[in-house]
């Protein structure tokens, strides 16, 4: 497992890149200081498995189909080229992908070493700090830090304890560089229960408050009607307020449950947002207690109500007349 992954946020921005996206392509940007290459007629690329990322980062996801997607989702988005053999896939950076940890100049921010070796526990690099807080004269690679020598040294992506990755980071002699943008170290959200398809309309950022709610109503839709519901600005609008009027935790079970009610004025309007936004809350009750009421469930239970309310009242007369009766003979 990869201990530290760092993120140029201003890159994950400049890009359109979610949090899973940039998590990922942090990672791929250090493939081919450490990974196998291969000589194909398209070039050299890199080998790099779906299971490898799912070993090296199990907090972005568990399952092949995710990894794939989001290396897809980096190809398509012009940082990475994909190739494949029968065993493993392929990946080497584009133009674009390779100015994700470069300066202006077109030197690297973060150097790292042309070849780490895979297996071996990471090497650590020992450093001295100026009052600058710049790097200057790093030691040799691969001796012990000294024991008055930083934990988590500036730009050490991994820790010293045993991976499988094995990358080190070997930093060149340079000037103290300019006040460098600021990275983040991002924890993705949970990963949905099913893969979500590429083609789902709506909020793509799983940190989105209605992401969790509209996939969940979206996918129930097109299970339902074989059709994606329309995305738009008061659709958007209408999903945030389901989400504050029920919660962010129960939202999406409500929103999946309404598609499955079988009420014929739900099913002529198709289960749109503004029937369930109207009545969410009587939604609500009915997931939570697991019973649907449709119209004709309604018209039952009121003619049940009407029957026993014309009963009571006949026997309430009988009572009455009854004991008028047994008055007049005293």
């Amino acid at each position: 497992m990869q201990y530290t992954v760092t993120i140029n946020q201003a890159k994950a921005l400049e890009w359109g890149l979610n949090s899973q996206q940039a998590l990922l392509f942090a990672f791929v940007y250090e493939v081919p200081s450490w990974a196998n290459s291969m000589k194909t007629d398209a070039g050299i690329f890199y080998t790099l498995s779906k299971a490898k990322i799912i070993e090296e980062l199990p907090l972005l996801t568990d399952k092949p189909d995710t990894a794939y997607r989001l290396l897809k989702a980096l190809s398509e988005a012009g940082l990475i080229e994909l190739s494949s053999t029968s065993s493993v896939t392929l990946i080497r950076l584009t133009a674009k992908g390779k100015e994700w940890n470069r300066k202006q100049d077109g030197s690297e921010k973060y150097p790292t070493s042309k070849k780490a070796r895979v297996g071996k526990k990471s090497e650590v690099v020992g450093r001295k700090k100026i009052r600058s807080g710049s790097e200057k004269s790093p030691s040799e690679v691969g001796k012990k830090s000294d024991p008055r020598s930083e934990k988590s040294p500036t730009n050490q992506d991994t820790s010293d304890h045993g991976t499988n990755q094995g990358t080190s980071h070997s930093l060149q002699d340079a000037p103290a560089a300019p006040q460098q943008p600021a990275v983040l170290a991002v924890v993705p959200v949970e990963t949905p229960r099913c893969e979500i398809p590429a083609d789902m309309p709506g909020p793509k950022d799983p940190s989105c408050k209605t992401y969790k709610s509209w996939a969940n109503y979206a996918m129930a839709y097109r299970k339902r009607y074989d059709a994606w519901p329309v995305w738009n600005a008061r659709v958007a609008g209408q999903m945030g307020q389901l989400v504050d009027r029920l919660g962010v935790a129960v939202a999406h079970h409500v929103a999946a449950f309404f598609v499955g009610i079988n009420d014929s004025k739900l099913i002529n309007g198709c289960h749109g947002l503004g029937d369930l936004l109207a009545r969410a809350e009587a939604y609500h009750t009915q997931w939570a207690t697991n019973r649907q009421m449709n119209s004709t469930t309604a018209r039952q239970l009121e003619q049940t109500q009407a029957n026993l309310n014309a009963g009571l009242e006949a026997a309430q007369r009988i009572m009455d007349r009854a004991g008028g009766q047994s008055n007049e003979f005293l």
